[in-house]
């Protein structure tokens, strides 16, 4: 067999230089400015520059391996021990019968962990399975093979009692301690954020943290804490102020069981994380394998430099899910749960592109499986360790955002910790501010949103889910409540204001919502005329922006043809039944044509003339022509959208 020596492929081109790359593109730029065109910012002040290079690796930056500290690259040194992550689904039907049934499903159709969202006692703290005794968690879990299958606990603040019902059914299961795999989902903090009370207190809330890490301290494959970010994602948080929220709730709890009497490595031991993960995949990857080393820096900081690498669990973020177009959410959910897989999630939670409908139905849950199963198994995905591992880009981003959060944590603890932050209200007022700055940006579709604030379906037919007769469900399972109901009546609770739940692309389908309201009471959507000047080719561009841009709000855009004066574009005007018109056109039909047409479309009755363009300096004498309002990119859409509804007497 005949050897081919290694390839330089390269050998024969003189090196090139970031000062040769930079005239190319200044070249290419034409005098446009550089990081106003190829420069964007995060919502953590991070520049992401559009080429990264060796040079953007710091000279002291340490060779790091997969299993070794900080983790970075991975927990373990040969990657996860079954070749991928654990592909979990969370079972929330609030009926138990049909809660079992789907999880049988999803467990028959490739799922090896379960996540049980509860609402213990009817209490009304978490939307899930309506629990009013032990019977009920055992109807759940029929026919689940415990010794097999891992079961992940969400129960909100009722977090003690929950773990109390999981145990005893592994009790009577005759599931031995070693057999045992799950976390109980300890996380007092976070249900005060999300929910915005602990009824059995705050100071009760941590010694039970402390009662179940000391029960669960022997079992290997049982975590008694799992610090959930959602609430603080679903409020706003950026990554980097997500994995701050995360370390001070973490901190929090390893120093709550160090002072109940457990060693840092064995309080360590006890706590797992779950995470959100959204459709930017690089700030995805970035953020997870930041996870890992900013809690190994923590955990050395506390003492605990040798405890064992915490499972990081991903679950798909709720903000970015869509109720329009919502199958689009299984594009969203793929780019997420990819990016959590090579990012080296211990387990995945890929939501079902329902999910803001309501309870998500069997396609929607199959489709979430399979999205796993593809990517796992067609994908491969898992095969490789730390695949982000040497990008330049990617390990900077990891060092970027790893800095921004550690600085942030410790601006929370500088001010007392997680819970004076959610108490003194200085954390919900710090992620106000990144999700007013996310939403003005999706408002001028900076930030777009496919099928909602791009490319919207005015006549896609709305998903019906239906629901289920929570309250009724509640009220017999509050009736039936026994376990530690006194907790609730004599403890003093700790109360703070919850967190809001937003998604981002609640603003847009407010209007879509009205407009649908509009058109089954009259008959008729809110509308615009489409005043194109020219032949297809002069007008189309804009023409076709211009029915994306009101669309997006539920505004019907009325005509398709082009004008060739204006005598036909008024008689189109008047047969159209609207009162509010936008001109189409090309630069150079606007320069010959835009004045007279709004004056003339003025003079027809139109109440509102809008003009698809940038307008230049002709704003003023297209203004006074009669052009009311310029639509481009970088105008408020939402503000122009709302004016318009307020025309058309919507109700939004």
């Amino acid at each position: 067999m005949t050897t081919t020596p290694d390839l330089a492929l390269a050998a024969d081109f003189p090196a090139a230089s970031a000062e040769q790359w930079r005239a190319l593109v200044d070249k290419v730029l034409k005098g446009a400015d550089f990081d106003r065109k190829l420069v964007s910012t995060t919502y953590d002040g991070i520049a992401i520059q559009p080429l990264y290079t060796a040079a953007d690796t710091p000279s002291d930056h340490p060779e790091q391996y997969p299993g070794q500290p900080n983790f970075a690259r991975g927990a373990a040194a040969a990657g996860p021990p079954h070749g991928a992550w654990e592909i979990r689904q969370t079972q929330l039907h609030p009926e138990p019968t049909l809660a079992n049934r789907f999880a049988l499903e999803d467990l028959d159709g490739g799922v090896n962990s379960l996540a049980l969202r509860l609402d213990l006692g009817g209490a009304g703290h978490v939307d899930g399975i309506v629990i009013g005794d032990i019977d009920d968690l055992a109807t759940v879990l029929q026919d689940v093979y415990l010794e097999l299958i891992t079961v992940h606990l969400e129960a909100g603040p009722e977090f003690a009692e929950a773990a109390a019902m999981l145990i005893d059914l592994w009790d009577r299961a005759g599931v031995g301690s070693d057999e045992r795999r799950g976390n109980l989902g300890a996380d007092p903090l976070g249900a005060l954020a999300a929910v915005g009370v602990l009824p059995a207190g705050i100071d009760q809330a941590m010694a039970d943290v402390v009662t179940l890490a000391r029960r669960t301290a022997d079992w290997p494959h049982v975590r008694a804490v799992d610090v959930d970010t959602a609430a603080f994602v679903d409020a706003g948080a950026s990554e980097a102020e997500e994995l701050a929220a995360m370390l001070a709730a973490g901190v929090s709890y390893l120093g709550a069981m160090i002072d109940g009497g457990l060693s840092a490595d064995v309080a360590a031991a006890q706590i797992g994380f779950t995470v959100s993960a959204d459709a930017d995949v690089f700030a995805t990857i970035a953020k997870l394998r930041a996870a890992r080393r900013l809690w190994a820096h923590a955990l050395a900081a506390c003492g605990a430099p040798d405890a064992a690498s915490a499972p990081f669990s991903a679950r798909t973020a709720s903000r970015m899910v869509t109720e329009r177009d919502p199958w689009v959410n299984m594009l969203r959910t793929t780019a997420a749960c990819f990016a959590a897989g090579v990012a080296g999630a211990t387990t995945v939670t890929v939501q079902p592109f329902d999910a803001a409908l309501g309870l998500p139905d069997d396609l929607a849950r199959r489709i979430a499986r399979n999205t796993q199963l593809v990517l796992q198994e067609e994908s491969h995905i898992g095969l490789v360790i730390d695949p982000a591992g040497g990008s330049y880009y990617i390990e900077r981003l990891t060092d970027q955002l790893s800095d921004r959060a550690w600085a942030r944590f410790q601006e929370i603890q500088g001010g007392g910790g997680l819970l004076a932050a959610l108490t003194d209200g200085s954390l919900a007022k710090g992620l106000a501010a990144i999700r007013d700055s996310r939403m003005a940006n999706i408002a001028k579709r900076k930030d777009p949103l496919t099928g909602v604030s791009e490319f919207p379906n005015l006549a896609e037919t709305r998903l019906d889910r239906p629901a289920p007769d929570v309250d009724a469900l509640r009220a017999d399972a509050a009736e039936r409540w026994t376990v530690a109901a006194h907790r609730r009546d004599t403890a003093q609770p700790t109360i703070v204001t919850p967190l809001p739940a937003v998604r981002l692309a609640s603003e847009f389908e407010a209007l879509r919502d009205a407009s649908d309201v509009r058109l089954t009471t009259s008959g008729r959507r809110p509308s615009v005329f489409l005043a194109n000047l020219g032949p297809v080719a002069t007008h189309t561009a804009r023409a076709t922006f211009a029915k994306n841009f009101f669309e997006s709000g539920g505004v019907e855009a009325v005509g398709t043809e082009g004008y060739a004066d204006d005598v036909a574009t008024v008689e189109a005007f008047a047969s159209s039944g609207c009162t509010i018109v936008v001109i189409c056109s090309s630069d150079g039909v606007y320069a010959e044509r835009a004045a007279a047409t709004a004056t003339a479309l003025r003079a027809a009755g139109a109440i509102r003339v809008f003009l698809a363009g940038n307008p230049g300096d002709q704003r003023q004498a297209w203004t006074d022509a009669g052009v009311d309002e310029f639509i481009h990119v970088g105008v408020d859409v939402l503000a122009s959208l709302r004016g318009v509804h307020e025309l058309e007497g919507v109700a939004s």
